[in-house]
């Protein structure tokens, strides 16, 4: 809305946009101390089937600008380009994404300052391939002359705490459900959209979700 985009304008160093009808909508506000992006959907598709929910790059993705939007557009004040495909994947995943970012908008990339590779880098997984991940950044940053920006949020903090809660009662009802102090809808919203379920241990004698 404009009053949350004069809102980020203070809060900000990096503000990209989801389409070009958007652009054009604050581009008459947009000023010189900030960055400004394009989000862009380079249709290509590398995530399992159970990730479907979170794929960008699924038909009818509400996220990123496809290649022929960018027909007969103006990129003036545009400096970089965001991409964020990828889900708790490896640098092979990124390799694959990169080549066809490049293949479908590769005719930009010289002409910006950065290039934000987005997140879903699984970085501090024990296989991850971190020498493919540094060998792909470089060669990126060398080709174009540019700035490379990484978001590997979750790997960062992936299990770094735990969510403690107390079974309050106990039902049958077709199998043994427990009732909880807690709610999957408000504080583990995954569990419920993706085939993730929650390690059960116990916290000083007393059952925890991790």
């Amino acid at each position: 809305s404009e009053a949350d985009f004069a809102e980020l304008l203070t809060l900000c160093d990096e503000i990209d946009f989801n389409s070009f009808a958007q652009l054009n909508q604050f581009r008459p506000k947009m000023n010189g101390s900030l960055k400004f992006g394009l989000r862009i959907n380079p249709e290509c598709s590398t995530q399992p089937e159970d990730h479907a929910i979170y794929d960008p790059c699924a038909p009818q993705s509400r996220l990123g600008i496809r290649r022929h939007d960018f027909e007969g557009q103006s990129l003036e004040g545009i400096s970089g380009l965001h991409f964020h495909t990828l889900c708790e994947q490896n640098a092979d995943d990124l390799e694959t994404t990169l080549h066809a970012v490049e293949e479908q908008f590769g005719e930009f990339l010289p002409q910006m300052e950065w290039v934000n590779f987005g997140g879903g880098h699984h970085v501090t997984r024990s296989d991850y391939d971190i020498d493919l991940l540094c060998k792909l950044i470089s060669d990126f940053k060398m080709k174009y002359n540019l700035q490379v920006i990484l978001e590997p949020g979750e790997a960062v903090a992936l299990n770094a705490g735990v969510l403690v809660s107390t079974v309050l009662d106990v039902i049958d009802n077709g199998g043994t459900i427990a009732i909880l102090d807690t709610s999957c809808t408000c504080h583990m919203p995954d569990v419920l959209e993706m085939p993730y379920r929650p390690v059960i241990g116990k916290l000083n004698g007393t059952d925890f979700f991790e």
